[in-house]
């Protein structure tokens, strides 16, 4: 009799069932998809905020589709003038340990790194992490290439919130044109403020005691450690910075090149639509914006532009219009180039490696051994009686001599006048 199938067998599979555990991964909406819509929301958010919104995203595509393509084209080009402005500073802080960080280097990492940077919502990090990754195949290891980065970053963002504390005390009392919520202007002034005192004060620290400076944390080390850890890179680099804003530099203006054409390109993309918000109030705009980066969702750095300006009293659809543009040309103009600096950097980053590999192979092939040298005999010597040879000083002759065996007696010539003996080896 044959055996009867089990009911595990029998039971067939439903067809929801094989679908469900075929296609599961199918039915969770992506997480990219989560972001875009997180995104829309977000703009939404803004535009109901700021009253008739389906009025003001139409009059908004209209200005967009009217602009004026004379300021575009300075909107373009005060990007560039931007991006250069960052290579510059990249090359004079990261080319002091490497002579590999030169300008075409430092534009590559740049162009790469914008396009990083401005299309991936990391706040910033995209840029670094390709910075950093840079740093260390040019020959900053371990710690020396994060410490570079870290006074590369100290300098232009010490520019960033001087700019955001100095608006934002500017607008608060009146002293430049705009008005708008006060704790818009009062987050600009603590922001800026703080962070300002804080790298100072780690910085000053590591100045007046450079021995003082606290270990790196060890694996497994605990948060206050690690914290501590943490400072000690931060007042090193803020230290660093400090040193090389005491010996001026042409490449230092980098810093202010880089945020000041960018809030540039911001200033013609509003002309290209109409007149542009009082300065004051775009630079406010434009960092918050900034700021807003740093939260992980698509669309936050125009959404922190976009409410800036409305709440300032900047029309809904010009605002729209304006940041659009704005970041239109912002994240892709250096798309195209950062695609092949990013090729280029690869194969600079390819050549730095077998260079480095064709210099340890010298120092790690091994070294032939010498042959050990053959015995040599010593020397026997020699026994034969050492003689002495006397010169008759009477006899008038010049070769008259006497031998007589240096093992004998030492009595003298037989002529007293002989010359003193000359002793020499038969």
């Amino acid at each position: 009799m044959e055996p009867r199938p089990s009911a595990a067998v029998l039971t067939p599979l439903s067809p929801s069932r094989h679908w469900g555990a075929a296609h599961a991964s199918r039915r969770r909406p992506p997480r990219a998809l989560l972001l875009a819509a997180a995104g829309g929301a977000a703009v939404a958010a803004v535009l109901l905020l700021g009253g008739r919104p389906a009025q003001a995203f139409a009059d908004a595509l209209d200005r967009i589709f009217s602009a004026q393509p004379g300021w575009a084209l300075a909107a373009v080009g005060f990007e560039l003038v931007s991006i250069t402005g960052y290579s510059l500073l990249l090359w004079h802080v990261a080319g002091r340990g490497s002579s590999r960080i030169d300008l075409r280097t430092s534009y590559q990492v740049t162009l790469a790194g914008a396009a990083a940077t401005r299309l991936l919502p990391t706040g910033g990090m995209g840029g670094v992490a390709l910075t950093l990754w840079t740093l260390q195949r040019a020959g900053h290891r371990g710690r020396a290439a994060v410490r570079t980065l870290l006074t590369f970053l100290v300098i232009l963002y010490g520019v960033f919130f001087a700019a955001i504390l100095t608006v934002g005390v500017l607008l608060i009392t009146h002293t430049a044109p705009g008005h708008g919520p006060v704790a818009f202007e009062a987050l600009g002034i603590f922001a800026g403020a703080a962070v300002i005192v804080s790298a100072l004060t780690l910085g000053i620290r590591r100045l007046r005691s450079p021995a003082a400076a606290p270990a790196p944390a060890m694996p497994g080390a605990g948060r206050l450690a690690r914290l501590r850890g943490h400072s000690g890179v931060m007042g090193e680099a803020v230290a660093d910075a400090l040193r090389l804003a005491r010996r001026p530099d042409a490449r230092l203006l980098g810093a202010p090149v880089w945020w000041g054409f960018d809030i540039a390109a911001l200033w013609a993309a509003f002309h290209a639509f109409g007149a542009p918000p009082p300065f004051a109030v775009l630079v406010l705009a434009y960092f918050v914006g900034q700021l807003a980066n740093t939260i992980p969702l698509p669309g936050s750095v125009s959404g922190g532009l976009v409410g800036v300006l409305v709440a300032f009293g900047t029309p809904v659809d010009m605002a729209l219009a304006a940041v659009l543009a704005y970041r239109a040309l912002a994240v892709w103009t250096p798309v195209a180039p950062g695609a092949v600096a990013l090729a280029g950097l690869r194969r600079s980053v390819k050549r730095w490696t077998a260079e480095d590999a064709a210099g340890a192979a010298p120092a790690a092939a091994p070294v032939a051994e010498t042959p050990p040298a053959e015995p040599v005999e010593p020397a026997r010597p020699d026994r034969r009686p050492a003689t002495s040879i006397a010169r008759c000083a009477c006899s008038g002759s010049s070769t008259a001599t006497r031998r007589r065996s240096a093992a004998s007696s030492g009595s003298s010539p037989t002529c007293a006048r002989a010359w003193p003996p000359i002793t020499a080896s038969a």
